[in-house]
């Protein structure tokens, strides 16, 4: 299989269209949510007309929605350290692309008899393979091959370059290097789930949380309604957040719609490719 293959370089869609995608699936994931919570008014007057309610508000059940709520806010804080760390490293490949082609240019200004429109086509190649690499078109073992193929073009032109060649062949590898561990940490987040202990304690609390406020008693079945509701909504979209946004590279994800921004690196590609 060779890296500047069809199945490497495909065509970036146009950026209009991907924040199109993403809103439409903002729209789609906030009207499940709209739809559960329907579900759970539905139940909580069915329960009302059966006279079934059964829990009494007190104080103990506000520290109940209080717990909830604190607990939700440290799952959110947990994987948003990661998302916005993860929202840089589309921006250090950029760099590392960029720099990488504007090193070997050098090495031509220098030595104009030097032949180095292979690492020049093979870093181009390298920035697309990586941009279907983060919508999961191909897999790590293809990347990583594609990064060795690329190194290997990267050295030849090196070599090239005559006298004491240290610093140049210094910051060629480093960004070769780079470009290797973003894309090992991308991998690791990806694979890598916040601790699925907590995910099981916030979501068992906010089924205990719904079933409380559904078989609480009330006079008002309205004012029952509207705070079923609105703590409800609340809490299911900030369950969906936050299962979406452990994962910040879930590009080819149809129900992903909170992912980090490529647009920088696509535009860095479309240089390059020029």
């Amino acid at each position: 299989m060779e890296w500047v293959s069809g199945h490497f370089l495909n065509t970036v869609p146009p950026k209009a269209g991907l924040r199109s995608s993403a809103r439409r699936r903002r729209l789609r994931k906030i009207r499940g949510v709209f739809l559960q919570v329907l579900v759970l008014c539905g139940i909580k007057v069915a329960v009302h007309v059966l006279g079934l309610e059964r829990i009494s508000v007190n104080q103990l059940f506000s520290a109940m929605v209080a717990s909830t709520v604190f607990l939700l806010g440290f799952l959110l804080s947990g994987v948003l350290t990661d998302f916005k760390e993860s929202e840089k490293i589309p921006g250090e490949l950029a760099t590392a692309l960029q720099s990488l082609t504007l090193e070997i240019q050098a090495i031509q200004a220098y030595h104009p008899e030097a032949r180095v429109g292979a690492a020049l086509n093979a870093v181009a190649g390298l920035g697309s393979s990586l941009l279907d690499w983060l919508k999961e078109r191909i897999s790590t073992d293809q990347i990583l091959l594609c990064h060795g193929q690329v190194h290997r073009e990267v050295v030849l032109a090196a070599v090239q370059f005559k006298g004491d060649a240290s610093t140049l062949r210094g910051r060629l590898m480093q960004d070769m290097a780079t470009i290797l561990q973003k894309v090992n940490r991308v991998q690791t987040i990806r694979d890598t789930t916040f601790v699925p202990l907590v995910y099981w304690m916030a979501d068992i609390a906010a089924v205990l949380l719904f079933a409380g406020l559904v078989m609480a008693r009330a006079e008002n079945l309205a004012e029952s309604v509207f705070f079923l509701a609105v703590i409800s909504f609340i809490v299911i979209l900030l369950l969906r957040l936050i299962d979406d946004i452990d994962n910040p590279f879930g590009l080819s994800d149809i129900d992903s719609a909170e992912d980090v921004s490529i647009e920088l690196l696509e535009k860095a590609v479309e240089r390059l490719a020029i």
